[in-house]
């Protein structure tokens, strides 16, 4: 059977993880907002840069090490906030931990996890970060910060680019939600396909079936099973953020903060107006609207009209390391990835999740060496050109 270390791409890895999955959790993963233009054009979109490499430069060692929040991280990028992760992978929330821990970089913890935050940060009291919507409950919100606060997180980052419920073709289609589970309809089809990956149909079943959101356990009635908490969450998430939800986070929050999900330079200097230490430039992975552009173009008009003398982070279609270094390149200061490391820790659970960090490294230190920079440092405003 082949092992993680057998990966050699990140597009391995994928592969691996398909031939794991039932066909309506690929649909999730792969597809994204509406017709899942937008996961592709995120990953398409780094084909069309280039770099002007330079030669006769010493670049070893190379250090991929960045100072970021007053710490060392060993890699300018970190793993991302997935919800329901657990439907991937049994405890993948805790494997991807341990795996930013074991790498030295930020694990941002989903609002929707199939683990609590208090959970994770057992596992990586140093790394783990704590992603937010605002729920239609400030009273919950205000418990979940307080929550934060009392485990020690040392970065809050609030998503803002859902007004409204995600609205999921795929759902609509299979009656299947990877959240709340199946329609009584959707039965049928859900064991065929189930069976036709017997590893991942035996841990579901007996893991329990359906993860539950421990996030958000505590706040749905007592005695509620996965289903009930699932439908509480549900009723309850997410309510129309406006610019007062930035401001009310901002006072109740003492740590960093991170507004994550803004596209357009003028939301994101209103961002920074409003207290915000960092904004993420993000399409949320291609799964908020599928004709938006892709993540790296919107980082490039934001670079156009000279908002990054402000930190950013960036995320959206990284599958190589070149793609973090054009993102380093072109206004980032720090990058995270999501469906990589999905992709590993389904596949092959911890050790895939690791093996995936260690692809983007190794890619990212070879990139470097190969243009001239021995650093990351190196890498900010360094030459791009765009292929046309």
């Amino acid at each position: 059977m082949p092992t993680a270390e057998k990966a050699v791409t990140i597009e391995d890895l994928r592969q691996m993880a398909l031939r794991h999955l039932p066909d309506f959790v690929i649909s999730y993963v792969e597809r994204g907002a509406g017709d899942g233009g937008g996961v592709q054009r995120n990953v398409n979109a780094f084909r069309k840069f280039r770099f002007s490499t330079r030669t006769l430069l010493d670049v070893t060692p190379i250090d991929t090490s960045v100072e970021l929040f007053g710490r060392s991280f060993s890699l300018p990028f970190g793993i991302s906030a997935v919800g329901t992760a657990g439907i991937y992978r049994r405890h993948a929330d805790e494997m991807l931990a341990e795996a930013a821990r074991d790498a030295n970089v930020p694990f941002i913890l989903s609002g929707n996890a199939s683990a609590s935050l208090e959970t994770i940060v057992k596992i990586a009291p140093d790394h783990t970060w704590f992603q937010m919507y605002g729920s239609k409950s400030e009273a919950i919100d205000s418990d979940i910060i307080a929550r934060a606060r009392g485990a020690g997180i040392p970065v809050l980052v609030f998503t803002v680019d859902f007004p409204v419920q995600p609205k999921s073709e795929i759902s609509a289609r299979t009656g299947i939600s990877l959240a709340t589970g199946p329609t009584l309809g959707a039965f049928p089809r859900l064991f065929w396909d189930a069976m036709r990956r017997p590893r991942w149909a035996a841990e579901f079943l007996f893991g329990g079936g359906v993860p539950r959101l421990e996030s958000w356990a505590k706040y749905a009635p007592a005695g509620s099973n996965a289903s009930a908490i699932a439908k509480y969450h549900g009723s309850n998430w997410l309510r129309n953020q406006t610019w007062r939800d930035v401001e009310r986070m901002r006072s109740a929050w003492q740590g960093k903060l991170v507004v994550k999900g803004l596209v357009h330079p003028e939301d994101i200097r209103m961002a920074f107006e409003m207290g915000a230490d960092v904004v993420t430039v993000s399409n949320h992975g291609g799964n908020k609207l599928d004709s938006m552009p892709a993540s790296i173009d919107a980082l490039r008009s934001v670079q156009e009209m000279k908002i990054n003398e402000k930190p950013l982070f960036f995320d959206g279609g990284i599958r190589r390391g070149s793609d973090i270094a054009a993102a380093l390149a072109l206004g980032a200061d720090y990058c995270f990835v999501g469906r990589p490391t999905l992709y590993g820790v389904a596949a092959y659970g911890t050790a895939g999740a690791r093996r995936a960090l260690a692809i983007l490294k190794s890619d990212l230190e070879y990139n470097m060496a190969m243009i001239g920079c021995r650093t990351v440092r190196d890498l900010k405003g360094f030459e791009v050109t765009v292929e046309r």
